[in-house]
């Protein structure tokens, strides 16, 4: 039962590359103390009060977005396993680097943009057929193995004629998976152009944009958890004042994540002994947008 049900969720290349995965975390765990050590540690992260609370609204968001799709029939059942490879390989992925959001000039559009590109059909043409289960374990493990070698390879200039064959070897072998999977597309034209292909091909693409706001919101969560944690640290004789200096802060910058730019590291009103301090200050840190906070 348990077979049947693994054959029916996963193709073949997935089920090739698990197995592997799972032996190499087997064999880590059973020969490598430090590294048991170190799992517990990232465990204890995970489920640690900051980044475990971030994937549970994160599964959520997903969750409801998913349902909502699911009422214009562009989501069902049958796409659990594309949403879960969404959620953590996307989804999860972005949340984690929405330090980026600061650092970045347009950052959330960049994401957009890269979300409509000619590599997204690449990608779902090649995964979309998959060889029998005994080719892909030995495609898989020489794929592993070259890209083992590749990142060796890469790292050292002596050996960039090694690197630069691999990242051939790499390019041929895209080639071949990509013609193997326009040959099926030829060969059965019919089972290609249905709709449950087409709905696979637009979730990510469709999630993308859907998904930027509740990234937007936690990155402006974040950064502001970080000024306010410099804010109590520079202010934390005056609790009173403190208090005045967040709200002044929530109210000038409010959703604006551009804003939070303008607050440069280090200490932050440090020097502040009123409120008028605090005003004056705030004034002059968002000074090259012309914008003055309320009273």
């Amino acid at each position: 039962m348990i077979k049947e049900y693994i054959l029916e969720t996963f193709n073949n290349r997935e089920i090739a590359l698990i197995t592997y995965l799972l032996i190499f975390i087997g064999w880590i765990l059973i020969t490598k103390k430090k590294v048991r050590s170190s799992v517990a540690d990232l465990l204890r992260i995970l489920f640690g009060k900051k980044i475990f609370p971030a994937i549970l609204f994160l599964i959520i968001y997903i969750s409801i977005i998913s349902v909502a799709l699911s009422y214009i029939s562009l989501w069902d059942t049958s796409m659990i396993k594309d949403s879960i490879y969404w959620t953590f390989g996307v989804g999860f992925i972005l949340l984690m680097n929405s330090n980026k959001a600061l650092e970045e000039e347009h950052y959330f559009r960049k994401i957009l943009r890269d979300n409509f590109r000619l590599a997204l059909i690449i990608e779902f043409i090649l995964g979309l057929y998959v060889f029998g289960l005994v080719v892909e374990y030995i495609l898989a493990i020489i794929i592993i193995l070259f890209a083992l070698i590749l990142g060796i390879s890469d790292t050292d200039k002596k050996y960039s004629q090694v690197t630069n064959l691999l990242y051939i070897i790499f390019g041929i072998i895209g080639v071949f998976y990509f013609i193997f999977s326009l040959y099926h597309i030829y060969k059965d034209i019919n089972e290609f152009a249905s709709f449950e292909t087409l709905r696979s091909f637009l979730y990510p693409i469709i999630m993308m944009p859907l998904f930027i706001p509740f990234a937007y919101l936690y990155a402006l969560y974040m950064h502001y958890e970080s000024l306010f944690a410099r804010l109590k640290f520079s202010m934390r004789h005056d609790k009173k004042l403190r208090k005045y200096a967040k709200r002044k802060i929530l109210q000038s910058v409010g959703f604006r994540l551009n804003l939070l730019k303008r607050f440069s590291p280090g200490s932050l009103f440090s020097n502040c002994k009123s409120k008028q301090d605090i005003k004056s200050e705030l004034k002059q840190i968002l000074n090259k947008k012309q914008y003055t906070p309320s009273d």
